[in-house]
């Protein structure tokens, strides 16, 4: 039952992150278009963000959030951000002979999407406590 139960979240997060990241990444490039794949930068840094900040709100917690996980970590957040179509856009940057931009895709991909996963964390997981004068 629990099996079942993760398996629709999945698949109701992954649909529901998908249209999202659709809706974002269009959005972005209509408002800022240009040659370089910004709305599929924008989509998976905000998701490296909200994976932080999700991770960051289990550990504060202690909660292991099983089933909100599968909904909202694996689903929604694996299908809003996209590695494949951030690596098709790197490998047309590069076909297309603009190399020098496929490297700045990689390097603004990795990382702003760490920093962004580490900023969203710091915002919520428990700081360690500091030891005080009389200890």
């Amino acid at each position: 039952m629990i099996l079942s139960r993760n398996a629709l979240a999945v698949m109701l997060g992954g649909g529901a992150g998908a249209v999202c990241r659709v809706m974002i990444g269009f959005a972005v490039m209509e408002k800022l278009p240009s040659g370089f794949p910004l709305g599929v930068l924008c989509v998976n840094v905000l998701g490296g963000f909200l994976m932080g900040l999700l991770q960051g709100w289990m550990r504060r917690t202690g909660n292991t959030f099983a089933t909100g996980y599968c909904l909202l970590g694996t689903g929604f957040l694996g299908g809003f951000t996209t590695f494949s179509t951030f690596s098709l856009d790197t490998f047309l940057l590069y076909r297309s002979g603009d190399a020098s931009l496929a490297a700045l895709n990689i390097a603004l991909n990795m990382v702003l999407c760490l920093c962004a996963v580490w900023g969203g964390y710091a915002l919520l997981a428990p700081r360690p406590e500091r030891p005080t004068a009389s200890s």
